[in-house]
């Protein structure tokens, strides 16, 4: 599913924010369960034995960055067994939102990089809940045959991307809920453009730096 599914959301994105296609194919850079393991070393879980967690795996050399894109084998799973392709719901929204995610993150380091530019964990995070919210859309449209979603699509995908996840416990719980907070915000801002409108503004969104997206976001209302 991941080799099927990888190409097509990769696609999507470089094509929404008119990225230079910098990793070319991000299929290269896929690990599971066992790549994971000849990597790293025992089994890819988190402290105190939790499961195992999707991730951007980078490091940094004296030739340049290295990345991998892990996804666990259990959440490839799910995503074969609910093919978003055929369908979203609350069955693998989940699955397919970190899917999107890592993905999202792997390209805007690449491009950022490739740019001479830094990106902070916040704006990665950020910027890869705006895309979730963009492939949730696409899909969606796709599946319904509507260049426009109901409300009800809406507001369920903003349920289930932004909005419940409502309590940040630490502080990566914290980034994450600032991050969908602000994300669930400028997507309104989006939704209030036509079509050439809006394409305008991922491209501006993309280049602008985080500090720009904040003052943008603040100043909508």
């Amino acid at each position: 599913m991941s080799q099927v599914l990888l190409p097509i959301l990769q696609s999507v994105i470089e094509r929404s924010y008119g990225m230079p296609r910098v990793v070319g194919d991000a299929g290269r850079f896929l690990i599971g369960d066992r790549g994971y393991r000849l990597l790293y070393g025992g089994r890819p879980s988190e402290d105190g034995g939790e499961q195992p967690r999707a991730r951007l795996l980078v490091r940094s050399l004296d030739s340049g960055l290295r990345a991998a894109l892990y996804y666990p084998d259990a959440l490839v799973l799910q995503l074969e067994r609910h093919d978003p392709r055929a369908g979203l719901g609350d069955d693998n929204i989940d699955a397919f939102a970190t899917f999107v995610e890592e993905l999202d993150h792997l390209l805007l380091v690449a491009c950022r990089a490739a740019a001479g530019r830094t990106v902070t964990l916040l704006e990665l995070e950020h910027h890869a809940a705006v895309t979730k919210y963009l492939l949730v859309v696409h899909f969606l449209g796709r599946l319904t045959g509507r260049r426009r979603l109901s409300e009800f699509h809406r507001l369920w995908a903003r349920h289930h991307l932004f909005e419940k996840y409502a309590d940040g416990r630490d502080e990566e719980g914290e980034r994450y809920l600032e991050a969908a907070r602000l994300a669930g915000r400028y997507v309104r801002i989006l939704e209030r453009l036509n079509g050439d409108g809006r394409r305008d503004e991922l491209l501006a969104f993309h280049e602008r730096s985080f500090g720009e997206q904040v003052r943008l976001i603040a100043a909508s209302g």
